[in-house]
């Protein structure tokens, strides 16, 4: 049963779906018969070789009439039913989940845990297998849980994932396997959990040379936003924000945390700007490069504090000032693609301070500003 989301919710064999205990009972008993879409029971290879010797031995009992071949044939076939049984008991009670973190990048490996529950009284869980799976990439992990999982506990396993491509990435358990408790069949469900995550471009090396335009705006006076001593405003906390920039007697005042805005001054402010046109962008590998480019440039400036804003045509411009402003920048260039940008009143940044990539010869991209070219990648 799927129920993946957000990050609270679980995925389990959904053998009790239900609050009566009357129609739990029907739909398991249902289910062993008729198994829901993505169960599915198969005979392992040491299992096909105890069906063979079964069906042997029945044929055998029944050509002799012999009662010792009978009572081999009744162990066997109660050695398959125990297996399927056992194997049933054995995913009762147990919920799982994909966990990530906030970051991927390709080339960069990045964890993602698999969290496995058992809900079960009594019982405990042993000998599951987890088959993880990127749908973009094509990346693949077997996790096994090496250890029982006793009643009421937890266990995270970590895969050690490594995005090959930018973009919208699924996540998604392929499998789910038990072969519990002798090995002769193996109980699977397909597809039970999914998860969707943005990767970001890869960083590349690059040049870039911000006071090549040698303009005025590069060292003249800005009411900006930093580490200035005269405040500019007052707004509320958001994650990422500095803690020495909390304004204490403001946030007892309004019970809540706010955070002090200061000028900054004598400071270098770039704005980059985007145009994914198909037009302009020919060449795949080039667009790839661009991003990659822009992300790795945009993470660099904003180290230093010199990020003001970032926009892609057609869209409203994104104002950078906290680290959750930066993985919004980053989260827009792993999902860019290729496209018209919409018609409509967004207008792009002043041109001052204005950083555009184009395309250049041998597959480079040109960092523009001013029409100045001030960096390469």
């Amino acid at each position: 049963m799927n129920r993946a989301g957000s990050k609270v919710d679980w995925a389990d064999p959904g053998y009790f779906s239900g609050t009566s205990r009357i129609g739990n009972t029907v739909r398991v008993l249902v289910q062993l018969v008729r198994p829901p879409r993505g169960h599915r029971t198969l005979p392992t290879t040491a299992g096909t070789l105890l069906i063979l010797v079964t069906i042997g031995v029945g044929t055998a009992a029944f050509n002799s009439g012999q009662n010792i071949l009978y009572l081999a044939l009744s162990m066997l076939l109660s050695t398959l039913l125990v297996s399927g049984l056992l194997s049933w008991m054995n995913f009762k009670g147990c919920r799982w989940r994909l966990e990530s973190g906030r970051h991927f990048r390709v080339g960069e490996r990045s964890p993602v845990y698999l969290e496995v529950e058992n809900t079960k009284r009594r019982l405990p869980s042993y000998s599951l297998s987890f088959v993880l799976q990127a749908e973009r990439s094509g990346e693949r992990a077997v996790l096994e849980l090496e250890r029982r999982l006793d009643p009421g506990r937890r266990e995270r396993l970590q895969w050690d994932f490594r995005p090959g491509r930018r973009g919208r990435e699924t996540l998604y358990l392929r499998g789910l396997v038990s072969r519990y408790p002798f090995g002769f069949l193996k109980k699977t469900i397909r597809d039970s959990f999914t998860r969707e995550v943005i990767v970001w471009p890869e960083r590349i090396p690059y040049q870039f040379f911000g006071d090549k335009a040698g303009r005025r705006w590069l060292y003249g006076h800005h009411r900006r936003k930093g580490e200035g001593v005269q405040l500019v405003n007052l707004r509320e906390y958001r994650h990422g924000d500095p803690l020495r920039h909390i304004h204490w007697k403001a946030s007892a005042k309004m019970r809540r945390l706010h955070v002090r805005e200061t000028e900054q001054e004598h400071h270098q402010a770039f704005a980059l700007w985007i145009d994914p046109s198909p037009n302009l962008w020919l060449e795949a590998g080039q667009f790839e490069r661009m991003c990659s480019f822009a992300a790795s440039l945009a993470e660099d400036l904003y180290q230093h504090d010199q990020l003001r804003t970032f926009q892609v045509a057609g869209r409203d411009p994104l104002r950078v000032s906290t680290q959750e402003d930066l993985f919004g920048v980053l989260d827009q260039l792993g999902s860019l693609e290729a496209a018209v940008p919409a018609a409509g009143n967004v207008l792009p940044e002043p041109a001052s301070g204005r950083v555009r990539f184009l395309p250049g010869a041998g597959g480079v991209v040109n960092a523009l500003m001013e029409e100045v070219q001030v960096g390469q990648a």
